[in-house]
């Protein structure tokens, strides 16, 4: 990277903040040429992570200046799990697919918060945005239109089916609170239906599926587990 092009890009995280550096730098950071394509399922997602050497279709979006959150793949439980744990940090692992939601438009997964985000701000606002785990989705139809979304873990106020809108972002709330924390939580979103939520038209084809667990605005730590993350047909 250029000097102008780190002053620019510092200059932005002091503007507009993490989130949104990414709504202006976004894709095509994440067009690796190798999409995962498949109109029949389950597909097991998680299948060709790698954490300690990222290839094919994954990538990870560190921000300037803001440590970059810690994804292991590990076993946890008995069973291969996704583990996402922060500390003042942020960024974005993320998956590049290619994939009809008319095919494949269940989203399933299992979850569970060891470390829950502690802190005083309030999540509804840009500057207590943090949540110990949640997805990023991005979408686009046939007339190049793009969507983007985040299915989340609230910390305290929101209750599962909630969204959680700052700006014009949606973030759909699917579980959280510190009650619930400890447990495995089988979890299932229609991505037709979050896509329609959020206003996309049309026929559409998931773009990035991925994770942005962070902590970076309110400082805090977590610490939790994703598993078993498919994708599948109406049954």
């Amino acid at each position: 990277m250029g000097k102008r092009s780190a002053i620019c890009t510092a200059g932005l995280v002091a503007v507009v903040g993490v989130f949104g550096v990414y709504k202006v730098l976004q894709p095509p950071f994440w067009d690796t040429k190798h999409p995962l394509q498949a109109s029949a399922g389950p597909v097991d997602f998680l299948a060709d992570l790698d954490t300690d050497a990222l290839d094919g279709g994954w990538k990870e979006r560190r921000f300037f200046r803001i440590p970059p959150t810690d994804y292991q793949m590990t076993t946890y439980d008995g069973v291969p799990a996704l583990r996402c744990t922060t500390s003042n940090s942020a960024s974005i692992l993320a998956r590049d697919t290619e994939i009809a939601l008319e095919d494949l438009p269940i989203l399933s997964w299992r979850w569970i918060v060891e470390q829950p985000i502690e802190s005083p701000v309030d999540e509804s606002t840009e500057a207590g945005d943090d949540h110990p785990l949640r997805f990023y989705v991005r979408f686009s139809n046939a007339a190049g239109e793009s969507k983007s979304a985040e299915i989340i873990w609230s910390n305290e106020k929101y209750a599962p089916g909630d969204y959680k809108i700052i700006g014009t972002f949606h973030h759909l709330v699917a579980n959280g609170l510190d009650e619930n924390t400890g447990s495995w939580h089988d979890q299932t979103v229609d991505l037709r239906k979050l896509y329609r939520d959020i206003g996309g038209t049309g026929e559409a084809t998931l773009q990035v599926l991925g994770f942005f667990c962070d902590s970076d605005n309110t400082g805090a730590r977590s610490d939790g587990y994703f598993a078993d993350i498919t994708l599948s047909a109406v049954e």
